[in-house]
């Protein structure tokens, strides 16, 4: 381990084993420490600091969830005892930060801010790295692409993508965990639910769904915000990041799960770094493990609900980050030695995969088509041969009041590795399966499907979902995407349908990564729900927010010669 220290601004990297003391530290704790930003406003951070003669590297946290947590108390004190200073802030508005919070619009400045206070302290050597997941995340890359010169190093874990095309809405539909997360930051202080989340059900199935936050006991400026602004592009771009991220030349490493309910974020943030930024491209890093959006407790248990995915899947994200910020932080050359750009978890084989990018070099994108009726007996197969003569449409009825249901725990985003075999055999689903494998496939990458369909009403949606069938008959979920078809030419439009005419639909189900092996198949699902997932679509063409009038849809999905439906996967070879 070294440390640095900057003299005339110049940086020379000293060896720790300088210092009095060797690790574990002793450790200094400065609570409520007011760092001013650029209007004057004062945030809150605590400082945990290793007490020793030289100044050290900093890690910046900047939190919604109040910093005054066992969590970050024990980071601290994890963090300061191997020689680094931990500084965890309240970001505006929340905890005993000063200021109004108004969610991602102050992160940018703040963010750039806050880097600078902590990298002119008197014990910092003026090098910062950040890390920390999910809002967390987005207090990173939002104001990345300033580059603030203290900034060498970031690590956001399961970062959304930017807000209005993904949260709170994603292809148009509306994601109620927004309601959730409204509930946890509104005011200054977290609000806890508990393990009663599944009592709100029936606030959820209420409308209009803009006083959902009413009937549940307050009400929510966030989400009537959010709501009041669906299809207001102007009100979302000063929330985004994306559009700039390329912009920033900081090193970052890049961590989320297969079923992370964030994981867009990754898969598009981790290949624009590699595309389009030039000046960082070399320094980017991709984890992707068997994880639900908490890494960290997901990476310490190898099963998640009835799926083992084995010891392997099991990793040390703590040691992971160290060697990360031993690197970029103070200067450890070897810290990184043997690391791949991307490493990839392979669910069902449990191994991991190591590649140069994502996608992975040499990935044969492979189109396989619904074909066959996966209404009647749930027989659709999924075939590489297109259809080469005329099949008839599949047909199933969607009734709002009935939705087909997404599977969750404590978290409406939560899925995990669900047995879907009951949801497959609703009336409302439509089953396409590939015959079971004689050899293993890898199917590892993105994961995009194209539909043809009609529907009898102004709007609904189309819901696809990728599982894996063992040959017990657990279906296991794998990923899913969607569009809400007044979106379906782009984020923020609102263009209703012609009742019965045939519309092309593109649906992204972000990725995988699974091995199929002999005996088993995979299975594409199309239904027109995931509830509570996303909010019932009531097809009526009607405001989302305000809406009570539900309706049946009749929905048909074409796969003939001139409507080829079909899902693109990602075929690996090893």
């Amino acid at each position: 381990m070294v440390g640095a220290v900057a003299f005339f601004g110049c940086l020379a990297v000293i060896p720790i084993s300088a210092w009095t003391q060797t690790e574990p530290f002793p450790v200094i704790r400065e609570f409520g420490q007011m760092a001013t930003m650029r209007d004057g406003v004062n945030l809150s951070a605590d400082i945990y600091r290793p007490d020793v003669a030289g100044p050290v590297s900093a890690i910046l946290v900047r939190t919604p969830y109040t910093r005054t947590t066992a969590q970050h108390f024990n980071a601290g004190q994890s963090w300061a005892a191997k020689g680094y200073a931990y500084v965890i802030q309240d970001v505006r508005g929340r905890g005993d930060s000063g200021g109004i919070f108004n969610p991602l619009e102050q992160e940018t400045n703040d963010g750039y801010d806050a880097q600078s206070w902590v990298a002119g302290q008197p014990w910092s050597n003026g090098r910062v790295g950040t890390m920390g997941g999910s809002y967390l995340g987005w207090t990173q890359v939002l104001p990345a692409s300033l580059n603030n010169p203290a900034l060498k190093a970031m690590i956001p874990m399961v970062t959304p993508p930017d807000p209005g095309g993904y949260w709170p809405q994603r292809d148009g539909a509306v994601a109620l965990a927004l309601l959730e997360w409204a509930l946890v930051v509104e005011g200054r202080t977290s609000r806890s639910f508990g393990e009663a989340k599944h009592d709100l059900i029936p606030d959820y199935l209420s409308i209009p769904i803009k006083a959902i936050d009413r009937r549940i006991g307050l009400r929510l400026g966030i989400w009537q915000d959010y709501l009041d602004n669906l299809d207001n592009p102007a009100y979302w771009t000063p929330r985004s990041y994306q559009h700039r991220l390329h912009q920033s030349n900081v090193p970052m490493l890049h961590v989320t799960g297969w079923y992370d309910g964030t994981l867009g974020g990754a898969l598009q943030n981790f290949p624009i770094m590699r595309n389009s930024a030039p000046a960082a491209r070399d320094q980017q890093y991709l984890v992707i493990g068997p994880w639900r959006h908490w890494i960290g407790s997901d990476s310490k248990n190898q099963k998640i609900g009835e799926v083992d995915f084995g010891a392997a899947s099991r990793m040390n994200l703590d040691a992971l980050y160290r060697e990360w910020f031993e690197h970029y932080l103070n200067g450890d050359t070897t810290a990184l030695n043997g690391w791949p750009r991307a490493r990839l978890f392979v669910m069902n084989g449990n191994r991991w995969l190591d590649a140069q990018d994502w996608p992975v070099p040499g990935t044969i994108f492979t189109k396989h088509y619904l074909r066959g009726n996966g209404a009647a007996s749930k027989g659709g197969q999924l075939s590489t041969t297109s259809p080469a003569t005329d099949e008839s449409a599949d047909q199933y009825e969607y009734d709002p009041n009935d939705p087909t249901p997404f599977i969750w725990e404590g978290d409406i985003d939560s899925g995990g590795p669900d047995d879907y075999s009951a949801v497959d055999a609703r009336a409302d689903v439509l089953v396409y399966s590939t015959v079971p494998a004689q050899e293993t496939v890898t199917v590892c990458g993105p994961v995009t499907a194209e539909i043809h369909a009609s529907s009898s009403a102004r709007d609904t949606d189309w819901v696809a979902r990728l599982s894996l069938v063992h040959p017990s008959g657990y279906v296991q979920r794998l990923t899913e995407g969607w569009v809400r078809a007044r979106s379906r030419n782009g984020d923020f439009l609102n263009e209703p349908l012609t009742p019965d005419a045939i519309e092309s639909y593109t649906l992204d189900l972000w990725g995988t990564c699974v091995e199929v092996s002999k005996g088993f198949s995979l299975r594409f699902t199309v239904m027109s729900a995931a509830f509570p997932l996303i909010s019932r679509n009531l097809n009526t063409g009607g405001d989302q927010a305000s809406e009570v009038d539900a309706i049946i849809a009749h929905q048909s999905i074409y796969h003939d010669v001139a409507h080829p439906s079909s899902v693109t996967l990602p075929i690996v070879r090893q």
